[in-house]
């Protein structure tokens, strides 16, 4: 190496199985009422069969699909109520963790990096997803990546991939308050993080979630 360089070593891309087929759906190479076969999916992915079956069942439990008899397809069932179903279910979770943590220290919660998550399809597929959402989730994976890391790795990438800039095009979907606002929503829940209002911190979240839904 030469003198007064250094080699930056970028972070492995994390890459679920259902992530693929949530790509697909946000860019409306699958839509709402299509059949989806496993063998499409390992076809065009690169997948396995195995996988391709655990990208159906792993879809099927987030509801963005129906399964049909034997696993081997399935109907897309995914509409914007689903998405918000899982912001909600990440808000609660970040609310119920802040929670526990001013209980216990009334002076502010530390924002740090959450855990290490899977968030790669959003890098690999070239998605936009917009400022204020993915502020949104790295606050997510701060708060939550070392007490519920599964929820992380359920909610935050389906959350990304779907709320992206391509999914809000493709399906048409106008959200209720524009980007400067939510980006002010925000920037406001960090701010009363730091300075421990976890009251306002719920309040703020609920605000969020509703600045997020469609219209």
């Amino acid at each position: 190496m030469t003198a007064g360089t250094a080699t930056q070593l970028l972070p492995a891309l994390i890459i679920d199985p259902v992530d693929y087929l949530l790509v697909d759906l946000a860019t409306g190479r699958h839509l709402p009422g299509d059949v989806v076969h496993a063998g499409q999916l390992a076809h065009e992915h690169g997948l396995s069969d195995a996988d391709a079956l655990d990208a159906l069942d792993a879809a099927a439990c987030l509801g963005v699909v129906s399964c049909r008899a034997g696993r081997a397809s399935a109907i897309v069932s995914w509409t914007p109520a689903v998405s918000q179903a899982q912001l909600h279910r990440l808000a609660r979770a970040m609310v119920a963790a802040v929670g526990a943590v001013t209980s216990r220290d009334p002076y502010g919660v530390d924002v740090i990096d959450g855990e290490e998550a899977r968030h790669g399809a959003v890098e690999l597929f070239g998605l936009t997803v917009p400022g204020d959402v993915d502020l949104f989730l790295e606050l997510a994976r701060a708060l939550l990546g070392r007490r519920s890391i599964s929820v992380v790795d359920e909610l935050v990438v389906p959350i990304a991939v779907l709320f992206s800039e391509t999914a809000q095009q493709v399906h048409g979907l106008e959200l209720a308050a524009d980007a400067a606002t939510r980006q002010e929503l925000v920037c406001d829940l960090v701010r009363s993080l730091l300075d421990g209002r976890g009251d306002d911190f719920a309040a703020l979240v609920a605000d969020y979630a509703l600045a997020l839904s469609v219209d």
